[in-house]
C-alpha cells in the first residue's frame, strides 16, 4: 500500500516536468552537509546555479532540477521512478571525530564512547541522524542489524549526561569523515576514528531526470576540497586505507531505511525519554491532528443531536469547530519548513482558538441554568468579547512591537524566543475567563444532588488550568506534551462531562427508559419494524400491526389478559401493552366472594331460626344468666379499644382489630346459642367462620391461609373452642405485627388438631385464662412445636364424649 501511494505521488510530481527541463537548470542541495560538494560541482556543471531546497527532493526533481544527495536517498528514489540519472562522485563514511586537544582517551569503536567520560555530540538533522544510527547499528550488530543496541548505547550516554544533541562544541562528534577533515584543514586537531566494529559509507552525488555533462577536472577539484572519491582516493587529512577496512558501502537500502525510519521519534522517546504522551515526529504530528480533527467533527455531529437546547447546542458546535480549526492550523504549520512570515502567522493563529475556548466555556457556565431565551446573561456581554478581540490583535501585531514574543526575525525564532509583557496580559485575560467559568460552575452545581454535576465539569476546568500553568512554567510532564492537542481534548471532555451531569437537557438514554417502562412500550417505524422496545414487550405480528394502523383510536385485544393501544408519531407509531390479568383476577375473586356471601347469608338465616328456638320461654332465664357472664368482659375489651382509637399510631390497624373483635363477638354468640340448641355443626360452616376472621385480619396487615380439613358434622362446643383459639391467635398476631399465618384443621382417629404456623416466633404468646379453662374442661391441650426456623402452636381436643359424626 505504501508503494502504491508513493508511486501516485511520484506520478503527480513528474507530470509536466518535460516542459520545464530547459528553463530550470538549478542545482539543489538537500542538506547543509552537501554544500561543499555542491559548490565544487557547480564549477564543472555549466548552466546551473545553486538553489536552496524549498520542497522535498522528489518535487524538486519533478521540476527538472538536479539534486545533490546520498545514495541512501538516490537509489530508493530511482527504484520508485524518481530520477533517472545518478552520478556518484564522493564517498562519505560515518566516523567518530575526537578533539585531541580536549580528549586523551583511547577510542577505537562505538562501545568506547560510554567509557570516555567526555561529551559526545550528534546531530538530529535528517537524514544524517538516520545514517549515523544505521552505521552504529551495523557496527554493533552486524549485517542483520536492528537499532536496539545503538539506541541502548545512546540512551546510556544520555543517562550519563554525555550525549549532547545538536552540540557542535562537544569534544567527540558522530559525523561524516569529510566533516572532520574540513575541521582539520581549518587548523583544528581532530582524530578521525573509523569504528573497528564496523561502519557504513555512503556515496555522494547528483540525481537528475536529465543527463548531465561535467567539464574536466571534477575529481581533482573534489580532492583539493578535501572530499574523498568513490574510488578510494583521499587527501592526507584522512586515515590510511587500512583504517577503512571496517567500513562497507550499503547494498540493502530498503533494510537501512526500514530500520532507521523512526529515528527522530526513537531518539526523543527511547533516548531522551521525552514526548512520551504526544506526537514525536512529523508523521505522528499529521496523524494525531487528523485523528483529533476527525474525532472532534464526529463529536460535534453527535452532540448536536443529543442536546435539546438550541443555545447550548450552538455553543457545543462552536467548541467542536474551534478544536477542528486549531488542529488543522497546527497541521498546516507543520507543512511549512521555512521560518517565514506565514509560519509566524500560523503560530499567532493558535491564539485565535486558544483564547476563544475559555470564553466559550465562560458562556456555557453562564447559560447552563438559565431559560433558553433569557436575555440578560453575562452583563455586559461585549466586555469579554472586546477583551478577546484586543488580545488576538495584540498577538497578530507582534512583529511590529515585540511585546508578546521577543525574538530575532532573521534568526531561529521558532526556538529562540522569550515572553514579553503582552504575553502575560493575554494569559491573564484567558486565566480570568477560565477562573470565572470555574466560579460560576461551582456556585451553580453546589446545590445539585448529583456528585457528578458538582465534580466533573470543575475537574476538567481545573485540569485545563493546571496544564496551562504547567506548560508555562516548563514542568516536564506538561512541557513535553502537545499543547494544542491536550487543550483541545480537555475542552471536548469538559463539554462532554456537562452532558452526563444532568445540568443540560439531552436527547439520549431512551434505551434504559424503554427498558424500565411499565406499560411495555414499543416504537415501530412505518414498516412495522421495532425501533425501541421495553424488556417485557412481546413482538407485534404484522397482522396485528396492520389492524392497529387501520384504527389507532380503539384498543385491540391481543389475548384474554392483554390489551394493545397505539398512537401515531412522526415516522411510525408507539404501541403499549396493558396487562388486564389483575382485573380478571379481581373479577374472579369478586365472583367467589359473592358466592361466599350467599352461603353466609344462608347460614345467617339458619342461625336466626336457631336463635328463635333457643329463646323459648322456658330457657330465657338460664340464657340471660349465662349471657351476663360473658358479655361484660368482651364488651369492656371492645370499649377500651374504641376509646384508644384516636391515640392509635396505626389507625387502620386499630379499626381492623376492632372489626375483628366485633366479628368474633357476633359469631361467638351464634355458637353460644347453637350449643344451647344441641344441634351439631358442619365442618364447612366452621371453615366459613374462620375465613371471615382471616379476611378481617388481612385489613390489619396479617395474611392468613387456613385449610379446614373437616367436612362432616362436629360438636358445636368443639367448633367454639377452635373458633376462640383461632381468634385469640389472630389477636396476638395483630398486636405483634406478625405478617403471615398458615393453619390447618384436621381430624385424626381419636382427636381434633388445629395447627397454626406464624411467620414470626411467638415468644410472648398467651391465651386468656377463660379459654385455657374451657380447653382443660374437655381434656384438650395447647402445645408449642419447635420446627426448623419457626415455632408452631397446636390445639388438640380429644373426641371422646363429643359427637364428631
Amino acid at each position: 500500500m505504501r508503494k502504491v501511494v508513493i508511486c501516485l505521488l511520484l506520478f503527480l510530481f513528474l507530470t509536466g516536468c518535460g516542459a520545464k527541463e530547459a528553463e530550470n537548470n538549478k542545482l539543489v542541495a538537500s542538506s547543509e552537509l552537501l554544500f561543499p560538494y555542491a559548490d565544487i560541482t557547480l564549477q564543472v556543471l555549466p548552466g546551473y546555479r545553486l538553489k536552496a531546497q524549498t520542497e522535498d527532493i522528489y518535487a524538486e526533481l519533478s521540476q527538472g532540477n538536479a539534486a545533490t544527495c546520498l545514495d541512501a536517498q538516490a537509489i530508493p528514489a530511482m527504484e520508485q521512478g524518481v530520477g533517472r540519472y545518478w552520478y556518484p562522485h564522493c564517498l562519505a563514511t560515518v566516523v567518530i571525530a575526537v578533539d585531541r586537544t580536549r580528549v586523551d582517551a583511547d577510542i577505537s569503536g562505538w562501545r568506547d564512547l560510554s567509557v570516555t567520560g567526555a561529551a559526545v555530540g550528534m546531530t538530529t538533522d535528517a537524514p544524517l541522524n538516520r545514517l549515523i544510527l544505521g552505521a552504529m547499528s551495523y557496527g554493533l550488530e552486524g549485517q542483520a542489524y536492528t537499532k536496539a543496541e545503538a539506541l541502548a548505547l545512546l540512551e546510556r550516554l544520555y543517562g550519563q549526561g554525555e550525549l549532547h544533541l545538536d552540540d557542535q562544541t562537544a569534544p567527540i562528534q558522530l559525523c561524516f569523515d569529510y566533516q572532520a577533515a574540513k575541521w582539520n584543514r581549518d587548523g583544528q586537531d581532530w582524530e578521525i576514528v573509523v569504528p573497528a566494529e564496523g561502519t557504513l559509507s555512503f556515496a555522494m552525488g547528483l540525481l537528475s531526470d536529465i543527463p548531465l555533462e561535467f567539464e574536466r577536472g571534477l575529481d581533482e577539484a573534489l580532492l583539493d576540497a578535501g572530499l574523498p572519491l568513490t574510488d578510494g582516493r583521499r587527501s592526507e587529512e584522512y586515515p590510511d586505507d587500512g583504517a577503512y577496512c571496517s567500513a562497507v558501502q550499503v547494498k540493502d537500502f530498503t533494510h537501512l531505511l526500514t530500520v532507521t525510519e523512526d529515528t527522530q521519534r526513537d531518539i526523543r522517546r527511547e533516548v531522551r525519554h521525552t514526548l512520551l504522551y504526544s506526537s514525536a515526529d512529523y508523521r505522528e504530528h499529521i496523524l494525531v491532528a487528523l485523528l483529533v480533527s476527525s474525532m472532534a467533527i464526529f463529536w460535534t455531529g453527535t452532540v448536536s443531536q443529543r442536546i435539546l437546547r438550541r443555545d447550548i447546542r450552538r455553543t457545543a458546535v462552536l467548541v467542536g469547530w474551534l478544536v477542528v480549526g486549531w488542529t488543522l492550523l497546527r497541521l498546516l504549520k507543520y507543512q511549512i519548513f521555512d521560518s517565514c512570515l506565514l509560519a509566524r502567522l500560523c503560530c499567532y493563529g493558535y491564539y485565535v482558538f486558544q483564547l476563544a475556548l475559555p470564553l466559550v466555556m465562560l458562556r456555557l457556565a453562564d447559560i447552563v441554568d438559565k431559560p433558553e431565551n433569557a436575555k440578560r446573561l453575562l452583563r455586559p456581554i461585549w466586555r469579554p468579547l472586546a477583551a478577546y478581540i484586543l488580545s488576538v490583535l495584540l498577538v497578530f501585531t507582534n512583529d511590529l512591537h515585540q511585546m508578546v514574543f521577543r525574538f530575532d526575525l532573521n534568526g531561529n525564532w521558532s526556538h529562540d524566543y522569550q515572553y514579553g509583557p503582552g504575553y502575560f496580559v493575554v494569559f491573564l485575560i484567558s486565566l480570568i475567563f477560565l477562573l470565572a467559568a470555574i466560579v460560576l460552575l461551582f456556585r451553580k452545581s453546589w446545590h445539585s444532588r448529583s456528585l457528578r454535576a458538582r465534580v466533573f465539569p470543575m475537574l476538567f476546568l481545573a485540569a485545563i488550568l493546571s496544564y496551562i500553568l504547567g506548560y508555562l512554567f516548563k514542568i516536564p510532564l506538561a512541557r513535553d506534551s502537545d499543547y494544542t492537542i491536550t487543550i483541545c481534548v480537555l475542552a471536548v471532555l469538559f463539554f462532554e462531562s456537562f452532558l452526563h451531569t444532568g445540568m443540560i437537557p439531552v436527547n439520549v438514554r431512551y434505551g434504559p427508559l424503554f427498558a424500565a417502562a411499565p406499560l411495555n412500550l414499543q416504537l415501530l417505524d412505518e414498516e412495522g419494524q421495532v425501533v425501541l422496545a421495553a424488556n417485557g414487550a412481546s413482538p407485534i405480528p404484522k397482522s396485528v400491526w396492520r389492524r392497529l394502523r387501520a384504527d389507532m383510536s380503539r384498543f385491540l385485544l391481543k389475548d384474554r389478559d392483554t390489551l394493545l393501544h397505539a398512537a401515531p408519531i412522526r415516522g411510525g407509531m408507539v404501541v403499549w401493552q396493558e396487562d388486564v390479568s389483575v382485573l380478571n383476577r379481581v373479577r374472579h375473586e369478586l365472583q367467589t366472594s359473592s358466592a361466599r356471601l350467599e352461603a353466609a347469608n344462608a347460614l345467617l338465616s339458619e342461625e336466626g331460626e336457631a336463635k328463635r328456638r333457643l329463646l323459648a320461654a322456658e330457657a330465657k332465664a338460664e340464657l340471660y344468666d349465662e349471657l351476663e357472664q360473658e358479655i361484660p368482659r368482651r364488651v369492656s375489651v371492645l370499649a377500651r379499644l374504641i376509646q384508644s382509637l384516636p391515640q392509635a399510631e396505626d389507625h387502620q390497624r386499630q379499626v381492623a382489630y376492632i372489626t375483628l373483635c366485633l366479628c368474633h363477638i357476633k359469631r361467638r354468640y351464634n355458637l353460644f346459642f347453637l350449643i344451647r340448641q344441641g344441634t351439631p355443626i358442619l365442618g364447612d360452616e366452621l371453615g366459613v367462620y374462620l375465613d371471615e376472621l382471616a379476611e378481617l385480619a388481612g385489613y390489619a396487615g396479617v395474611k392468613v391461609l387456613v385449610r379446614c380439613g373437616l367436612q362432616s358434622q362436629m360438636a358445636v362446643r368443639t367448633a367454639s373452642l377452635c373458633y376462640d383459639f383461632y381468634f385469640e391467635f389472630l389477636s396476638w398476631a395483630v398486636r405483634e405485627n406478625c405478617s403471615t399465618i398458615l393453619g390447618h384443621l384436621e381430624r385424626t382417629q381419636d382427636e381434633l388438631a388445629f395447627k397454626l404456623l406464624p411467620a414470626c416466633p411467638p415468644e410472648d404468646w398467651h391465651f386468656s385464662q377463660e379459654f385455657q379453662d374451657n380447653v382443660a374442661a374437655v381434656h384438650g391441650r395447647i402445645t408449642q412445636k419447635d420446627l426448623d426456623d419457626t415455632v408452631g402452636i397446636w390445639l388438640t381436643i380429644p373426641l371422646g364424649g363429643e359427637d364428631c359424626g
